[in-house]
């Protein structure tokens, strides 16, 4: 009997090797032009993630090791159990991702499980909820910084937050699991493990991003995307629109600043850049999935996450435009 599963794994694993090897013969012919764009992405995350993220790792990982987390877990459960099936702590969580944006709450989620103070299953489950990016990016970086436009990233802040509430129902916990709230930590040096813990992952960020910022802009450049950005031609998408929405699927941050300089509606745009921003980009899993692996959650449950987040943020951009 054919084992289907152990195919596909091979089948899986004979494509990641074939991808690694592009990516290998792609520096190996353009060592400039990789090192250019590796670096432009190095900086990248120096100037702006870097002193961003780091200052919310720390606190919140040193929050973690607080009654605080557990307070607040207590207070938001009778909510949180309601809507989702999880413990309120998923609510703290929520709250510092919105705040602080990717992949905060990817990396709480996983030190919450680690921590015993959530299960398994109400991990996968949180993670439909609080994957999200935040105000400073999506008002600041995208809506004034690329559009010009504050109601614009007002109208898909709005709409990102709300998709992602609504994201969770589709994954709530059906069955109860115990809530573990109390279990003490036996970290003898809180303030020693936040800075090392932080700063190993905010390195992590950072390599993903720089990859993934040299990848892109190398496909850019060889033109790689145009056999597919043809076809989109052929459905009457711009070239411009179609490159545009494209590399915002793999680096949001880049896709979402190309797509500011096409020539297309307010509406338009708006409900573009709400799937793009709540989808992520493939950058943003790979960072987020670092942490999410630590729980065994499976990427394509990730992925499908991530889209029906971008779908239903889309939508809910769509209604508030119809609205207002």
């Amino acid at each position: 009997m054919i084992n289907f599963k152990a195919k596909k794994h091979k089948i899986l694993e004979i494509i990641y090797i074939l991808l690694l090897f592009v990516v290998l013969l792609l520096i190996i012919l353009l060592p400039q032009t990789a090192i250019q764009h590796f670096s432009q992405g190095l900086l990248l995350w120096a100037t702006k993630v870097l002193p961003a993220l780091l200052p919310f790792f720390i606190l919140t990982k040193l929050l973690s090791f607080t009654s605080f987390t557990n307070t607040i877990g207590k207070v938001l459960s009778p909510i949180t159990q309601k809507l989702y099936g999880v413990g309120g702590v998923s609510g703290y969580i929520y709250i510092m991702s919105i705040l602080s944006g990717y992949p905060i709450g990817a990396k709480l989620t996983s030190d919450f499980y680690h921590q015993s103070k959530i299960t398994k299953g109400q991990a996968q489950t949180i993670s439909a909820f609080t994957s999200t990016s935040g105000p400073l990016f999506i008002i600041g970086t995208v809506g004034i910084g690329f559009f010009k436009s504050q109601k614009l990233g007002i109208i898909i802040l709005i709409s990102h937050f709300i998709s992602a509430i609504l994201n969770g129902f589709l994954y709530k916990q059906k069955n109860k699991t115990t809530i573990l709230l109390h279990k003490n930590t036996s970290i003898q040096n809180p303030l020693g493990e936040s800075m090392t813990s932080s700063i190993t992952s905010i390195m992590v960020v950072g390599g993903f991003i720089a990859i993934f910022y040299m990848l892109l802009q190398t496909l850019l450049q060889l033109n790689i995307l145009t056999p597919i950005t043809n076809l989109f031609e052929l459905v009457g998408i711009q070239k411009q629109v179609s490159t545009s929405i494209i590399s915002g699927l793999i680096e949001v941050t880049t896709g979402t600043a190309m797509l500011s300089q096409c020539n297309l509606s307010f509406d338009i745009v708006a409900i573009i850049t709400s799937f793009l921003i709540s989808f992520g980009g493939l950058s943003i899993h790979a960072q987020a999935y670092c942490f999410l692996r630590n729980f065994d959650m499976p990427y394509a449950k990730f992925l499908l996450q991530k889209i029906t987040h971008a779908l239903i943020s889309a939508s809910v951009t769509f209604i508030i435009l119809l609205i207002f």
